[in-house]
């Protein structure tokens, strides 16, 4: 991916030593000594999967509030029910979630950076058990909005830190599949309270729900801080007793691994020392451009309905399919859908790359988009079992599968691979606060966007913004499968602007986590 090599780069000689030179071009941050890579132990593997396994367990929680709104406004809608509501109340109810989640986000940043990555999760989690709790013992409408809102405060908390430190924990061969995995059970907490919301009155749903955060909390107690926040932080011996766990008790692999993150700290340093604040870095080339790459992707995730159809899910299924079907069950199935390709998705971050991913989903997500905006026009509201209903469901579960195998998971792997170290907590809390402040603007127009265009018009929006971003992607996303975040911030400061016109070549390989 990276380009920078010798024969490019005159003011690095033979040792790795950087040489005086008048060229003012951007040198690669290279270490003194070549790394090689150390043969993965299964006990190294099953460490970071460990890790894994935690943050899991905090997206799955994060999962559960923003698949609730879904069974929670049906259940509000019901003549019986005693916080009735109507569709403007519904909308804030689904929307308010997201519009508290940015300033989780934009904390997140500060924690992970003044706490480390763990800390910053295991405080995530407590707001999201206090906003359970208030949504369960909702005595009004207020309450309720409230408990969505602290609720939606903990997911801001958790999404970067937790994608932060997956990326720095794990082996460049498995980063991606273990990035991509706590999608895996962001859709798996959808599902489930998509499925208990079908069986139980929403305030049990909101009881049960507390469960997996204080699971979370515990686990967390057992686990190491990231190595690289530890070596940044001054603490290089405790950054060495985590790599040793991590890697499976090998002695020699985190010394190595320990003394790159310490040299390249050093190298950072003196690389940046007339960058004297935040702000300076952030306007570097290798932090500025993923963050334009991510956010405009995510942007245009959104507008593909990666979001929307889980918010929205029963209503849209209900228009879709008429009142044959169980729209409760057609919700859960598209949510079953989307964890089952949410683990095919990290399975294939391990076989093929980054980009071949995005193409596949973002060209499947238009096609299935376009397909089932034309086949519902103009039959909105009257497409019934017998009128070939279930073909409409078939295309929407197509739809969500192309969608999540790759729009709904690359961002967060992006995240944790395309920032540097440096800034990464910081510009994954900002990332994250630009995505939910956009996602609450549109889950809060949608229902307007519906009743003027119509669902066959919601689809056809869908499909044409995943063609813009199949196009957008193509043109800047970088290959990033196997690479070390070393050479990856090493590529952001060349002077290309498109992953298509990049510099041709390889640099040496170095050790990173």
């Amino acid at each position: 991916m990276c380009s920078d090599t010798k024969s490019e780069h005159s003011g690095t000689d033979e040792e790795g030593e950087t040489s005086p030179t008048n060229n003012t071009q951007y040198q690669p941050l290279q270490t003194k000594r070549p790394q090689t890579r150390k043969r993965s132990t299964w006990r190294g593997v099953a460490a970071q999967g460990l890790v894994t396994g935690a943050v899991m367990l905090s997206s799955a929680s994060c999962g559960m509030p923003v698949g609730y709104s879904a069974v929670l406004l049906p259940q509000l809608k019901q003549p019986n029910e005693t916080l009735r509501i109507d569709d403007e109340i519904g909308s804030w109810i689904a929307s308010v979630h997201s519009a508290a989640t940015p300033f989780g986000s934009l904390l997140s940043g500060l924690l992970m950076d003044r706490c480390g990555r763990k800390l910053a999760l295991q405080i995530a989690s407590l707001p999201l058990i206090v906003g359970w709790i208030l949504i369960g013992l909702a005595p009004n409408h207020g309450v309720l909005l409230l408990g969505r809102l602290v609720a939606g405060l903990s997911a801001g908390l958790t999404a970067a830190a937790g994608q932060v430190l997956i990326g720095e924990v794990s082996e460049p061969q498995f980063r991606g599949m273990f990035s991509s995995v706590p999608f895996a059970s962001y859709s798996f907490g959808i599902l489930l309270v998509y499925a208990l919301g079908s069986l139980l009155p929403w305030r049990y749903v909101a009881g049960l729900s507390t469960i997996l955060p204080i699971l979370s909390i515990t686990i967390f107690f057992c686990l190491p801080e990231s190595p690289v926040w530890l070596a940044r932080n001054g603490k290089p011996e405790r950054a060495r007793e985590a790599l040793l766990w991590l890697r499976g008790g090998n002695a020699l692999q985190a010394r190595h691994e320990t003394e790159h993150l310490t040299e390249r700290v050093d190298l950072e340093k003196k690389h940046a020392k007339t960058l004297t604040s935040n702000r300076q870095i952030f306007f570097r080339p290798e932090v500025i451009k993923p963050f334009i790459i991510i956010n405009l992707f995510n942007l245009m995730q959104i507008l593909s309905g990666t979001y929307i159809i889980v918010f929205y899910a029963v209503d849209i299924l209900g228009q879709i399919n008429g009142h044959s079907v169980d729209h409760f069950m057609a919700a859960v199935l598209t949510a079953a859908v989307r964890f089952a390709f949410s683990l095919v998705a990290s399975l294939l971050l391990v076989m093929i790359g980054r980009r071949a991913l995005a193409m596949t989903s973002g060209l499947g997500t238009t096609i299935s988009a376009l397909c089932l905006g034309t086949y519902l026009y103009p039959r909105d509201n009257c497409v019934s079992v017998n009128s070939g209903g279930y073909f409409a469901a078939l295309c929407v579960l197509i739809y969500v599968a192309t969608n999540t195998v790759g729009f709904m998971i690359l961002p967060g792997v992006m995240l944790g691979e395309l920032f540097p170290a440096k800034i990464r907590g910081l510009a994954g809390g900002l990332t994250f606060m630009i995505f939910n402040f956009a996602l609450f603007a549109v889950a809060k127009a949608f229902p307007f966007v519906k009743n003027s265009v119509g669902v066959h018009g919601v689809f056809w929006i869908f499909g044409g913004s995943s063609l813009v971003a199949s196009l957008f992607l193509y043109l800047m996303l970088p290959e990033t499968k196997g690479k070390t975040l070393s050479q990856i911030e090493d590529y952001f400061q060349q002077d290309n602007v498109t992953w298509v016109a990049r510099k041709r070549g390889e640099p040496e390989k170095t050790e990173d986590v």
